[in-house]
């Protein structure tokens, strides 16, 4: 199952690595502000359209960011199987 928290971060990280501002990504993908905020924070999925609309905003393509997701969720699951074993 895929967290909205770790799509919100995955998705934070490229804005952030791109130094742009909520405001800004959210106006050039067609997004409200506070929407976008929501999908940042993990209050809410972004759906397939919107993943892509960030993309295009962020000019990355939608496939890197849901590999990026992909990453973090096996990194996630790394972490969980390595502190069981202690």
């Amino acid at each position: 199952m895929v967290e909205p928290e770790l799509v919100g971060q995955v998705i934070r990280q490229y804005r952030r690595q791109r130094r742009m501002s909520q405001e800004v990504l959210s106006g050039l993908a067609g997004l409200d502000r506070t929407h976008y905020s929501k999908i940042e924070r993990g209050l809410r999925s972004p759906t397939l359209e919107t993943l892509f609309r960030i993309a295009a905003a962020l000019d990355v393509p939608p496939h890197e960011i849901v590999q990026s997701v992909e990453n973090a969720m096996a990194h996630g699951k790394e972490e969980a199987s390595d502190s069981s074993r202690h």
